[in-house]
């Protein structure tokens, strides 16, 4: 027997389930901290780009950084020359320079960009040579590190909307 108000609230849990369910399976894409221009950006480092399949979206770019140790406060900058864009992925350039060549080693490599990748939250670094009219995309993936579990509401909501079902038709 069905009081007043029981198929309001069941409308209501119903309700509920579904938004619980659509926001389960909505993935939040990873917005990269770039301002895009509208200028075409001219140049060789964006020429060679270009012809290379990626899409410069941005130059010069200037992120700032403050960093904490102890009670005293650092303000620091991290520098990318220009943001480039391919398959929606965006990538940050650093264009080589003649005084500080690149050592390709593991630590080396991950002390130059790592910051870089995370800062900007980009897909990775494109390391030009001009001189050379060389890309070289650089890619961290951290082996052993978990992505957290997403949480399942699903069996909870179903188990609670199947309780206060059989609870409605009961009465």
């Amino acid at each position: 027997m069905l009081h007043k108000g029981d198929l309001i609230s069941l409308f209501l849990l119903i309700l509920l389930l579904l938004y619980l369910l659509k926001r389960s399976f909505r993935k939040t894409p990873i917005n990269p901290v770039v301002l895009e221009s509208n200028r075409r950006i001219q140049g060789e480092v964006p020429d060679l780009l270009r012809d290379k399949g990626y899409e410069v979206v941005a130059a010069k770019q200037r992120l700032p950084v403050q960093v904490h140790v102890g009670e005293q406060a650092f303000d620091s900058r991290i520098y990318a020359d220009f943001i480039a864009r391919q398959n929606n992925d965006h990538y940050v350039v650093v264009v080589a320079k003649a005084r500080k060549p690149l050592r390709l080693s593991g630590a080396t490599v991950r002390d130059q960009f790592l910051a870089h990748v995370l800062a900007f939250q980009a897909a990775g670094v494109l390391f030009v040579e001009p001189d050379r009219k060389s890309l070289r995309p650089i890619t961290f993936h951290v082996a052993g590190v978990k992505e957290p579990r997403q949480r399942r509401y699903l069996p909870h909501l179903l188990t609670m909307g199947l309780g206060a079902l059989i609870a409605i038709l009961i009465k």
